[in-house]
Protein backbone atom coordinates (compact mmCIF):
# COMPACT_ATOMS: atom_id res chain seq x y z
CA UNK A 1 0.00 0.00 0.00
CA UNK A 2 1.10 3.54 -1.19
CA UNK A 3 2.22 6.15 1.76
CA UNK A 4 -1.11 8.46 0.86
CA UNK A 5 -3.41 5.08 0.43
CA UNK A 6 -2.19 4.34 3.92
CA UNK A 7 -2.10 8.14 5.33
CA UNK A 8 -5.74 8.18 4.37
CA UNK A 9 -6.97 5.14 5.01
CA UNK A 10 -5.12 6.14 8.67
CA UNK A 11 -6.71 9.23 8.64
CA UNK A 12 -10.13 7.77 7.90
CA UNK A 13 -10.35 5.32 10.74
CA UNK A 14 -8.75 7.90 13.49
CA UNK A 15 -11.64 10.32 11.88
CA UNK A 16 -14.49 7.74 12.40
CA UNK A 17 -13.47 6.77 15.90
CA UNK A 18 -12.49 10.32 16.71
CA UNK A 19 -16.56 11.34 15.48
CA UNK A 20 -17.99 8.44 17.45
CA UNK A 21 -15.98 9.12 20.73
CA UNK A 22 -16.77 13.03 20.64
CA UNK A 23 -19.91 11.96 19.43
CA UNK A 24 -21.05 11.28 23.05
CA UNK A 25 -21.29 14.38 24.29
CA UNK A 26 -23.02 15.40 21.06
CA UNK A 27 -25.26 12.63 21.43
CA UNK A 28 -26.04 13.64 25.01
CA UNK A 29 -26.55 17.64 24.34
CA UNK A 30 -30.18 17.51 23.30
CA UNK A 31 -31.22 15.41 26.28
CA UNK A 32 -28.94 16.84 28.93
CA UNK A 33 -29.77 20.16 27.82
CA UNK A 34 -33.48 19.25 28.18
CA UNK A 35 -33.38 17.48 31.37
CA UNK A 36 -30.55 19.78 33.02
CA UNK A 37 -30.17 23.39 33.76
CA UNK A 38 -27.96 25.77 32.12
CA UNK A 39 -26.32 25.73 36.17
CA UNK A 40 -26.08 22.03 36.02
CA UNK A 41 -24.89 21.21 32.61
CA UNK A 42 -22.04 23.80 33.97
CA UNK A 43 -20.91 21.83 36.73
CA UNK A 44 -20.48 18.89 34.60
CA UNK A 45 -18.39 21.11 31.92
CA UNK A 46 -15.89 22.70 35.25
CA UNK A 47 -15.72 18.66 35.93
CA UNK A 48 -14.40 18.04 32.65
CA UNK A 49 -11.77 21.32 32.45
CA UNK A 50 -10.41 20.21 35.65
CA UNK A 51 -9.63 16.82 34.81
CA UNK A 52 -7.92 18.09 31.92
CA UNK A 53 -6.12 20.56 34.28
CA UNK A 54 -4.90 18.24 36.47
CA UNK A 55 -3.66 15.61 34.15
CA UNK A 56 -1.04 18.34 33.35
CA UNK A 57 0.64 17.57 36.56
CA UNK A 58 -0.65 13.91 36.73
CA UNK A 59 1.80 11.97 34.80
CA UNK A 60 4.01 15.31 34.25
CA UNK A 61 3.17 15.07 30.54
CA UNK A 62 5.46 12.14 30.16
CA UNK A 63 3.02 9.98 27.81
CA UNK A 64 3.98 11.94 24.84
CA UNK A 65 7.72 10.48 25.61
CA UNK A 66 6.69 7.10 24.91
CA UNK A 67 5.06 7.98 21.77
CA UNK A 68 8.39 9.60 20.88
CA UNK A 69 10.43 6.52 22.35
CA UNK A 70 9.05 4.10 20.27
CA UNK A 71 10.91 4.98 17.28
CA UNK A 72 13.75 4.71 19.17
CA UNK A 73 12.44 1.15 20.53
CA UNK A 74 15.98 -0.53 18.62
CA UNK A 75 18.37 1.30 20.97
CA UNK A 76 16.70 0.86 23.90
CA UNK A 77 14.93 -1.44 26.57
CA UNK A 78 11.17 -0.19 25.48
CA UNK A 79 9.55 -1.89 27.69
CA UNK A 80 11.26 -0.93 30.95
CA UNK A 81 11.12 2.29 29.40
CA UNK A 82 7.10 2.42 29.50
CA UNK A 83 7.49 0.78 32.98
CA UNK A 84 9.62 3.97 34.19
CA UNK A 85 7.12 6.28 32.83
CA UNK A 86 4.01 4.50 34.47
CA UNK A 87 6.01 4.56 37.61
CA UNK A 88 6.09 8.67 37.28
CA UNK A 89 2.42 8.26 36.67
CA UNK A 90 1.95 6.60 40.60
CA UNK A 91 4.30 9.20 42.32
CA UNK A 92 2.95 12.04 40.97
CA UNK A 93 -0.49 11.45 40.70
CA UNK A 94 -0.27 10.36 44.84
CA UNK A 95 1.53 14.25 45.21
CA UNK A 96 -1.47 15.96 43.42
CA UNK A 97 -3.93 13.94 45.36
CA UNK A 98 -2.30 15.61 48.89
CA UNK A 99 -2.14 18.82 47.10
CA UNK A 100 -5.64 18.78 46.14
CA UNK A 101 -6.61 17.94 49.38
CA UNK A 102 -4.35 20.64 51.28
CA UNK A 103 -6.57 23.62 49.06
CA UNK A 104 -9.94 21.65 49.14
CA UNK A 105 -11.65 24.48 50.56
CA UNK A 106 -10.18 27.11 48.40
CA UNK A 107 -10.59 24.63 45.24
CA UNK A 108 -14.14 24.18 46.18
CA UNK A 109 -15.02 28.27 46.17
CA UNK A 110 -13.05 28.37 42.59
CA UNK A 111 -14.50 25.45 40.59
CA UNK A 112 -17.79 25.59 42.35
CA UNK A 113 -17.44 21.86 42.43
CA UNK A 114 -17.74 20.11 45.87
CA UNK A 115 -14.64 18.36 47.16
CA UNK A 116 -15.54 14.63 46.69
CA UNK A 117 -16.09 15.49 43.08
CA UNK A 118 -12.62 17.02 42.98
CA UNK A 119 -10.63 14.03 44.32
CA UNK A 120 -12.49 12.08 41.72
CA UNK A 121 -10.91 14.09 38.94
CA UNK A 122 -7.56 13.30 40.54
CA UNK A 123 -7.75 9.77 40.45
CA UNK A 124 -9.75 9.62 36.92
CA UNK A 125 -6.76 12.10 35.65
CA UNK A 126 -4.27 9.49 36.35
CA UNK A 127 -6.88 7.22 34.75
CA UNK A 128 -6.26 8.95 31.83
CA UNK A 129 -2.78 8.94 31.60
CA UNK A 130 -2.61 4.89 31.56
CA UNK A 131 -5.21 5.47 28.68
CA UNK A 132 -3.16 7.68 26.73
CA UNK A 133 0.18 5.71 27.26
CA UNK A 134 -1.72 2.82 25.24
CA UNK A 135 -3.06 4.81 23.03
CA UNK A 136 0.25 6.47 22.19
CA UNK A 137 2.13 3.28 21.47
CA UNK A 138 -0.68 2.02 18.92
CA UNK A 139 -0.52 5.46 17.35
CA UNK A 140 2.88 5.60 16.66
CA UNK A 141 2.76 1.48 15.78
CA UNK A 142 0.13 2.78 13.19
CA UNK A 143 -2.10 0.13 15.04
CA UNK A 144 -5.01 2.06 14.07
CA UNK A 145 -7.29 -0.69 14.09
CA UNK A 146 -6.36 -1.32 18.05
CA UNK A 147 -6.16 2.08 18.79
CA UNK A 148 -10.14 2.65 17.92
CA UNK A 149 -11.62 0.21 19.13
CA UNK A 150 -9.55 1.22 23.47
CA UNK A 151 -11.15 4.65 22.37
CA UNK A 152 -14.34 3.51 21.40
CA UNK A 153 -14.78 1.10 24.51
CA UNK A 154 -14.35 3.94 26.69
CA UNK A 155 -17.20 5.98 24.45
CA UNK A 156 -19.33 3.20 24.48
CA UNK A 157 -19.12 2.51 27.87
CA UNK A 158 -19.50 6.77 28.60
CA UNK A 159 -22.84 6.99 27.03
CA UNK A 160 -24.46 3.95 28.22
CA UNK A 161 -23.80 4.83 31.81
CA UNK A 162 -24.61 8.38 31.71
CA UNK A 163 -27.98 7.32 29.64
CA UNK A 164 -28.68 4.90 32.93
CA UNK A 165 -27.65 7.72 35.44
CA UNK A 166 -28.87 10.73 34.33
CA UNK A 167 -32.30 9.45 32.36
CA UNK A 168 -32.89 6.02 34.25
CA UNK A 169 -31.91 6.90 37.96
CA UNK A 170 -32.01 11.13 37.42
CA UNK A 171 -29.14 11.75 38.77
CA UNK A 172 -29.03 15.06 37.43
CA UNK A 173 -25.41 16.46 36.70
CA UNK A 174 -24.04 13.64 39.31
CA UNK A 175 -25.13 10.81 36.85
CA UNK A 176 -23.21 12.96 33.71
CA UNK A 177 -20.33 13.44 35.88
CA UNK A 178 -20.18 9.49 37.31
CA UNK A 179 -20.62 7.93 33.94
CA UNK A 180 -17.36 10.17 32.44
CA UNK A 181 -15.60 8.76 35.51
CA UNK A 182 -16.83 5.04 35.43
CA UNK A 183 -15.74 4.98 31.75
CA UNK A 184 -12.17 6.44 32.64
CA UNK A 185 -11.71 3.81 35.28
CA UNK A 186 -12.82 0.45 33.50
CA UNK A 187 -10.60 2.18 30.28
CA UNK A 188 -7.31 2.46 32.00
CA UNK A 189 -8.13 -1.42 33.46
CA UNK A 190 -8.66 -2.97 29.74
CA UNK A 191 -5.49 -0.30 28.69
CA UNK A 192 -3.29 -1.45 31.96
CA UNK A 193 -4.01 -5.48 31.00
CA UNK A 194 -3.41 -4.76 27.10
CA UNK A 195 0.16 -2.72 27.97
CA UNK A 196 0.86 -6.35 29.94
CA UNK A 197 -0.29 -8.90 27.37
CA UNK A 198 2.01 -6.59 24.61
CA UNK A 199 4.54 -7.48 26.71
CA UNK A 200 4.48 -3.50 26.92
CA UNK A 201 5.63 -2.96 30.45
CA UNK A 202 8.76 -4.88 31.57
CA UNK A 203 10.37 -4.08 35.51
CA UNK A 204 12.34 -3.12 37.28
CA UNK A 205 12.41 0.79 36.38
CA UNK A 206 15.48 2.26 35.25
CA UNK A 207 16.90 5.79 36.44
CA UNK A 208 18.59 7.02 33.26
CA UNK A 209 15.16 6.02 31.57
CA UNK A 210 12.60 7.86 34.12
CA UNK A 211 15.62 11.20 33.57
CA UNK A 212 15.11 11.05 30.14
CA UNK A 213 11.06 10.82 30.24
CA UNK A 214 11.07 13.77 32.44
CA UNK A 215 13.79 15.64 30.14
CA UNK A 216 10.49 14.97 27.44
CA UNK A 217 7.64 15.40 29.76
CA UNK A 218 8.57 18.45 32.65
CA UNK A 219 9.21 20.83 30.22
CA UNK A 220 6.08 20.41 28.71
CA UNK A 221 4.09 21.21 31.57
CA UNK A 222 4.39 25.23 31.05
CA UNK A 223 3.35 23.87 27.66
CA UNK A 224 0.85 22.07 29.10
CA UNK A 225 -0.68 24.44 31.50
CA UNK A 226 -0.31 27.37 28.62
CA UNK A 227 -2.98 25.10 26.58
CA UNK A 228 -5.02 25.07 29.31
CA UNK A 229 -4.79 28.52 29.86
CA UNK A 230 -6.10 28.89 26.34
CA UNK A 231 -8.53 26.24 26.09
CA UNK A 232 -9.91 25.56 29.30
CA UNK A 233 -10.14 29.17 31.79
CA UNK A 234 -12.34 30.69 30.21
CA UNK A 235 -14.74 28.08 31.68
CA UNK A 236 -13.55 29.11 35.11
CA UNK A 237 -13.52 32.94 34.27
CA UNK A 238 -17.27 32.83 33.17
CA UNK A 239 -18.42 30.80 36.56
CA UNK A 240 -16.70 33.48 38.49
CA UNK A 241 -17.03 36.63 36.77
CA UNK A 242 -20.52 35.90 35.32
CA UNK A 243 -22.27 32.58 36.88
CA UNK A 244 -21.98 28.85 36.35
CA UNK A 245 -25.43 28.71 34.29
CA UNK A 246 -23.01 31.18 31.66
CA UNK A 247 -20.65 28.48 31.49
CA UNK A 248 -23.37 25.83 30.90
CA UNK A 249 -24.79 28.13 27.72
CA UNK A 250 -21.11 28.81 26.55
CA UNK A 251 -20.10 24.83 26.68
CA UNK A 252 -22.67 24.07 24.41
CA UNK A 253 -21.32 26.59 21.93
CA UNK A 254 -17.68 24.56 22.73
CA UNK A 255 -19.63 21.05 21.47
CA UNK A 256 -20.26 22.27 18.56
CA UNK A 257 -16.99 23.45 17.84
CA UNK A 258 -16.01 19.81 18.92
CA UNK A 259 -16.93 18.66 15.14
CA UNK A 260 -13.77 20.84 13.82
CA UNK A 261 -11.57 19.56 16.90
CA UNK A 262 -12.34 15.86 16.58
CA UNK A 263 -11.03 16.40 13.07
CA UNK A 264 -7.68 18.31 14.29
CA UNK A 265 -7.64 15.24 16.44
CA UNK A 266 -7.90 12.36 14.19
CA UNK A 267 -5.91 14.40 11.29
CA UNK A 268 -2.98 14.67 13.64
CA UNK A 269 -2.87 11.32 15.05
CA UNK A 270 -2.89 10.09 11.46
CA UNK A 271 -0.32 12.73 10.14
CA UNK A 272 2.41 12.52 12.93
CA UNK A 273 3.90 9.26 12.64
CA UNK A 274 4.63 9.85 8.59
CA UNK A 275 5.90 13.32 9.00
CA UNK A 276 8.32 12.51 11.35
CA UNK A 277 9.49 9.52 8.83
CA UNK A 278 9.36 12.11 6.00
CA UNK A 279 11.73 14.36 8.21
CA UNK A 280 14.50 11.71 9.00
CA UNK A 281 14.40 11.00 5.46
CA UNK A 282 15.13 14.92 4.63
CA UNK A 283 13.92 15.15 0.96
CA UNK A 284 13.94 18.24 -0.28
CA UNK A 285 11.02 17.86 -2.92
CA UNK A 286 9.08 15.69 -0.01
CA UNK A 287 9.80 18.90 1.89
CA UNK A 288 7.77 21.13 -0.91
CA UNK A 289 4.71 18.92 -1.14
CA UNK A 290 4.56 18.26 2.16
CA UNK A 291 3.91 22.32 2.66
CA UNK A 292 1.84 22.49 0.18
CA UNK A 293 -0.38 19.77 1.58
CA UNK A 294 -0.29 21.55 4.39
CA UNK A 295 -1.38 24.93 2.99
CA UNK A 296 -4.54 23.10 1.19
CA UNK A 297 -5.57 21.82 4.60
CA UNK A 298 -4.79 25.01 5.97
CA UNK A 299 -8.09 26.87 4.03
CA UNK A 300 -10.02 23.82 4.22
CA UNK A 301 -9.99 24.15 8.00
CA UNK A 302 -10.83 27.93 7.73
CA UNK A 303 -13.68 27.39 5.24
CA UNK A 304 -15.03 24.44 6.90
CA UNK A 305 -14.75 26.43 10.67
CA UNK A 306 -16.87 30.00 8.97
CA UNK A 307 -19.15 27.63 7.48
CA UNK A 308 -20.01 25.67 10.56
CA UNK A 309 -20.09 29.20 12.75
CA UNK A 310 -22.35 30.37 10.39
CA UNK A 311 -24.46 27.61 10.50
CA UNK A 312 -25.03 27.52 14.20
CA UNK A 313 -28.41 29.67 15.30
CA UNK A 314 -30.47 26.81 12.73
CA UNK A 315 -28.53 23.91 14.37
CA UNK A 316 -29.04 24.90 17.37
CA UNK A 317 -32.30 25.67 16.88
CA UNK A 318 -32.99 22.05 16.61
CA UNK A 319 -29.69 20.44 18.71
CA UNK A 320 -30.51 21.83 22.02
CA UNK A 321 -33.48 23.46 24.22
CA UNK A 322 -34.78 26.84 24.44
CA UNK A 323 -32.12 27.52 28.07
CA UNK A 324 -29.48 27.05 25.58
CA UNK A 325 -30.24 29.31 22.19
CA UNK A 326 -28.14 32.30 23.57
CA UNK A 327 -24.52 30.11 22.78
CA UNK A 328 -25.72 30.83 19.36
CA UNK A 329 -23.32 33.81 18.51
CA UNK A 330 -20.62 32.22 20.37
CA UNK A 331 -20.36 29.78 18.04
CA UNK A 332 -18.43 31.43 15.00
CA UNK A 333 -15.84 32.57 17.58
CA UNK A 334 -15.34 28.92 18.69
CA UNK A 335 -15.34 27.32 15.24
CA UNK A 336 -13.03 29.59 13.68
CA UNK A 337 -10.82 29.17 16.44
CA UNK A 338 -10.94 25.19 16.67
CA UNK A 339 -9.62 25.57 13.00
CA UNK A 340 -7.01 28.12 13.56
CA UNK A 341 -5.97 25.48 16.54
CA UNK A 342 -6.14 22.54 13.59
CA UNK A 343 -3.25 24.78 12.17
CA UNK A 344 -1.49 24.50 15.03
CA UNK A 345 -1.08 21.02 15.21
CA UNK A 346 -0.05 20.78 11.33
CA UNK A 347 3.39 22.87 12.49
CA UNK A 348 3.57 21.84 15.83
CA UNK A 349 5.36 18.26 15.12
CA UNK A 350 8.02 20.11 13.85
CA UNK A 351 8.68 21.60 17.07
CA UNK A 352 8.29 18.20 18.92
CA UNK A 353 10.51 16.13 16.19
CA UNK A 354 13.75 18.73 16.94
CA UNK A 355 12.74 18.36 21.09
CA UNK A 356 12.71 21.97 21.14
CA UNK A 357 9.66 21.72 24.17
CA UNK A 358 11.24 24.47 26.22
CA UNK A 359 11.08 27.16 23.19
CA UNK A 360 6.95 25.80 22.91
CA UNK A 361 6.45 25.76 26.62
CA UNK A 362 7.64 29.56 26.03
CA UNK A 363 5.29 30.07 23.16
CA UNK A 364 2.29 28.21 24.66
CA UNK A 365 2.55 30.12 28.15
CA UNK A 366 3.00 33.25 26.73
CA UNK A 367 -0.40 33.12 24.48
CA UNK A 368 -2.28 31.31 27.86
CA UNK A 369 -1.58 34.45 29.67
CA UNK A 370 -2.64 36.75 26.84
CA UNK A 371 -5.87 34.76 26.53
CA UNK A 372 -6.30 34.87 30.44
CA UNK A 373 -5.83 39.09 30.51
CA UNK A 374 -8.01 39.17 26.76
CA UNK A 375 -10.53 36.92 28.24
CA UNK A 376 -11.41 38.93 31.65
CA UNK A 377 -11.29 42.28 29.66
CA UNK A 378 -13.67 41.03 26.98
CA UNK A 379 -16.35 39.22 29.76
CA UNK A 380 -16.12 42.59 31.50
CA UNK A 381 -17.16 44.28 28.37
CA UNK A 382 -18.75 42.01 26.21
CA UNK A 383 -20.22 39.55 28.11
CA UNK A 384 -20.67 35.92 27.18
CA UNK A 385 -19.48 36.20 23.06
CA UNK A 386 -16.40 38.14 24.69
CA UNK A 387 -15.00 34.36 25.79
CA UNK A 388 -15.38 33.51 22.51
CA UNK A 389 -13.72 35.95 20.78
CA UNK A 390 -10.49 36.27 23.18
CA UNK A 391 -10.63 31.82 22.50
CA UNK A 392 -9.89 33.14 18.71
CA UNK A 393 -7.70 35.69 19.47
CA UNK A 394 -5.28 33.41 21.89
CA UNK A 395 -5.70 30.63 19.18
CA UNK A 396 -4.23 33.14 16.43
CA UNK A 397 -1.45 33.91 18.43
CA UNK A 398 -0.43 30.22 19.92
CA UNK A 399 -0.44 29.02 16.17
CA UNK A 400 1.70 32.19 14.53
CA UNK A 401 4.27 31.56 17.67
CA UNK A 402 4.56 27.71 17.18
CA UNK A 403 4.77 28.49 13.16
CA UNK A 404 7.84 30.81 13.45
CA UNK A 405 9.44 28.45 15.97
CA UNK A 406 8.62 24.84 13.94
CA UNK A 407 10.93 26.94 11.00
CA UNK A 408 13.35 27.56 13.64
CA UNK A 409 13.63 24.06 14.67
CA UNK A 410 13.22 22.60 11.42
CA UNK A 411 13.31 24.57 8.29
CA UNK A 412 10.74 23.99 5.65
CA UNK A 413 10.00 25.59 2.19
CA UNK A 414 7.25 27.79 3.66
CA UNK A 415 8.17 30.65 0.39
CA UNK A 416 9.45 28.34 -1.71
CA UNK A 417 6.29 26.32 -2.13
CA UNK A 418 4.34 29.26 -2.68
CA UNK A 419 6.50 29.68 -6.21
CA UNK A 420 4.24 28.12 -9.47
CA UNK A 421 5.15 24.34 -10.19
CA UNK A 422 7.96 24.75 -12.65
Amino acid sequence: MSTHRALFGSAIIYTVTAGLSAGVPLILLPILTRLLSPEEYGKVAIFAVVVQVLGTLTGLSVHGAVGMRYFDRDKLDFPRYVASCLTILLASTALVLVLVLAALPWLEEFTKLPGRWLVLAVLLSGSNFVIQTQLSIWQSGKLVFRFAILRLTQALTDLVLSLLLVVVAGLAWQGRIGGIAVAGFLTAGVALETLMRGNWLRFPIERGYIENALHFGVPLIPHAIGGMLIAMVDRFMISNILDVASTGIYMVALQIGLVLNLMNDALNRAYSPVLIEALRVGDPDRDVKIVRATYALFLALLALGTALGLLAPAILGVLVGAKFQAAAPVVIFITIGQAVSGMYFMVVTYVFYAGRTASLAVITLTSGLLNVAISYWLLKTRGLEGAGQAFLMAQTVLFLGTWWLSNRSRPMPWLQALRPRA
